[in-house]
């Protein structure tokens, strides 16, 4: 019984050809067969190395998140004692250190590090995540529909979205939980958003998930998971529909109950 859990990232074909390196970045990491935590994030278009500060926040969140875990460890399939409101607490003033103390050192404003982060940690029966930005993450319980547990946010005008480096991050921060047996969960940021949300709606669409899902909970290793999503980053079909840089997170549990 465990996930089958991975995660991958790729230039879009637009900066690939502009020859800008690719902003997004994204580590996962199992902690053990019940528990999964992952990050994303997507440096903003108009900051010079949002790449670099894509890649920072990503490194000191994910381990932030890690120890915040271990220190608060939950039971009977739980990710943790505290609730999701609390689990995430700290997280936007430790990153925005993090990145404050990369751009002190290289002399350029924090400005230049803007980026968008998604934090994630799920388990059986539970899923709580965080985001700053315009990523998405979904959820399915075991025979149920999915869940948009968090939606890209697009700020008050079109292509507007806020960073972990603004100001007022932390009001911008949106946390979100399920609970009950989690059997699939998948995150991207914003350059699949056009392919995976039915905008008329605002919820998850199924025909993009269901697949993935099913591939995710058949695999026999998690490296058949993360082949298959580097596939289909780089297939022909998806860069005829979204010209800038993607990624992608997929987890399906495979063990008791597991439809």
């Amino acid at each position: 019984m465990s996930w089958m859990a991975a995660l991958d990232y790729r230039q879009g074909t637009a900066h690939r050809a502009a020859g800008i390196p690719c902003q997004d970045f994204g580590r996962l990491v199992q902690l053990d067969e019940d528990t999964v935590i992952a990050a994303l994030a997507d440096g903003a278009g108009s900051a010079r190395f949002s790449h670099i500060g894509a890649r920072a926040a990503v490194d000191c969140a994910l381990p932030w998140l890690r120890e915040r875990l271990i220190n608060n460890r939950g039971s009977r399939g739980r990710l943790s004692t505290l609730p999701a409101a609390t689990l995430f607490d700290g997280l936007v003033q430790t990153v925005q250190a993090k990145l404050t103390q990369t751009a002190n050192d290289n002399r350029h404003d924090l400005r230049d590090y803007a980026c968008t982060l998604a934090l994630v940690a799920l388990s059986p029966n539970e899923v709580s995540a965080a985001q700053i930005g315009d990523g998405l993450i979904v959820a399915r319980q075991v025979q149920g529909d999915y869940t948009l547990l968090i939606a890209p946010d697009h700020g008050e005008y079109i292509n507007e979205t806020s960073f972990i480096t603004d100001p007022d991050a932390q009001d911008h921060m949106r946390i979100s939980s399920m609970q009950g047996p989690i059997r699939f969960v998948g995150a991207a940021t914003d350059g699949l958003a056009g392919v995976s949300i039915d905008n008329r709606k605002n919820s998850p669409h199924a025909p993009f998930f269901a697949p993935m899902d099913s591939f995710a909970r058949q695999s026999t290793c998690p490296g058949d998971v993360h082949n298959g999503i580097r596939d289909f980053l780089a297939s022909k079909r998806l860069a005829e529909k979204s010209a800038d840089d993607l990624s992608l997170m997929l987890c399906g549990w495979q063990g008791y109950d597991s439809a």
